[in-house]
């Protein structure tokens, strides 16, 4: 007998997480909405995102890892405004009750949860295409949210940790963020027509956490917040985060592709030409892109360093508009190749 709608709540959501609530929850799961009372001298931050079967993650992934992944990229959303996770709301549509598939979905978005310490107060579900939206809430001292509007003239331009791996994850699992993944071949077929030479355990590890499970730099940011002028997570590819936070900041910004940082296993696996298009242009990286006067660099050092987390300057910010593209000194011109966007179609004959 198929579970109806409240047992499914109850038996995978309801009962996992109403212990250790943030304080400033005050009424979670059981009543028609949450109750949040905020902490004195804090300011609640808010994102969604919504991730479809096909499109963000392949239909037949593992559920615990795509339970993981959609709460993951929410909580980069709060790293980027210097946002500490309070809770979140999940609304999640399921073509029927798979009773396996949503202990183990429930089991990964948990086990995220209650790494990054936030609850699950409240959400609903529907009857439909497997699609997953997630809404996430932090605080941040009332007025101090980092924001793309605030980079300076001068100012230097940082990402963390590496960047290229989301893009080059997808392709070695057969699938392109810029397509419906519901299209593409299946992994094995892709591989073998693409040419991709067998990966290594550790090379096939480090890509699998590179896109399930992205690292929210929630405590960078927080260490940070007070140094940084301007952020925003990299999850469309560098070219077009960075060209928002230009736009904001109504600025230009200056890319020095030869200081991309990659990850070994990124490098063994491409030529630099294909490693800087999938940064600049792959998206699903989900590290921090921001700025910070040249003052502060050695507290930026000394934070990541604490950490253990690699931060690179990448290049400045400058007069003028828009992100330009510098190698070695030599100016690069852009591939205009679109970063992912949903709306953008491409017609075939």
């Amino acid at each position: 007998m198929s579970l109806s709608e409240f047992e499914l709540i109850d038996r995978f959501f309801k009962s996992r997480f109403l212990e250790n609530l943030h304080p400033a929850v005050s009424l979670g799961i059981g009543d028609d909405a949450a109750v949040l009372t905020g902490t004195a001298g804090q300011s609640l931050c808010v994102c969604t995102d919504v991730l479809v079967s096909g499109v963000h993650f392949p239909a037949d992934g593992d559920p615990a890892e795509i339970g993981q992944r959609a709460l993951r990229v929410n909580l980069s959303d709060l790293a980027a405004m210097g946002a500490r996770p309070v809770c979140f709301t999940l609304g999640l549509t399921l073509a029927f009750a798979d009773e396996e598939w949503l202990s183990r979905f429930s089991s990964g978005l948990f086990s995220a949860a209650q790494q990054f310490g936030c609850s699950l107060v409240g959400g609903d579900t529907s009857r439909g295409p497997l699609s997953i939206s997630i809404t996430a809430i932090g605080e941040v001292p009332s007025g101090k949210p980092v924001t793309r509007s605030g980079a300076k003239l001068g100012d230097v331009l940082y990402v963390t940790d590496c960047l290229g791996g989301g893009q080059i994850a997808l392709r070695h699992l057969g699938f392109s963020a810029a397509e419906p993944i519901a299209k593409k071949a299946a992994p094995a077929e892709a591989l073998q027509r693409e040419g991709h030479r067998g990966l290594t355990r550790g090379e096939e590890e480090y890509l699998l956490t590179r896109f399930f499970r992205p690292e929210p730099r929630i405590a960078f940011a927080e260490r940070t917040r007070n140094l940084m002028s301007s952020a925003i997570d990299v999850s469309d590819g560098l070219h077009a985060d960075a060209s928002h936070l230009a736009s904001a900041s109504g600025v230009g910004l200056r890319i020095n592709l030869d200081k991309l940082p990659f990850a070994q296993q990124v490098q063994s696996l491409t030529s630099e030409e294909e490693r800087v298009t999938a940064a600049l242009y792959g998206g699903d990286d989900y590290e921090l892109c921001f700025t910070a006067a040249t003052t502060h660099k050695e507290q930026i050092e000394a934070a990541a360093s604490a950490l253990g987390l690699r931060v690179t300057a990448i290049g400045e910010v400058q007069q003028g508009k828009g992100v330009g593209l510098f190698y070695e000194g030599v100016a690069a011109p852009a591939q205009h190749r679109r970063s992912f966007d949903h709306f953008f179609t491409v017609e075939t004959v």
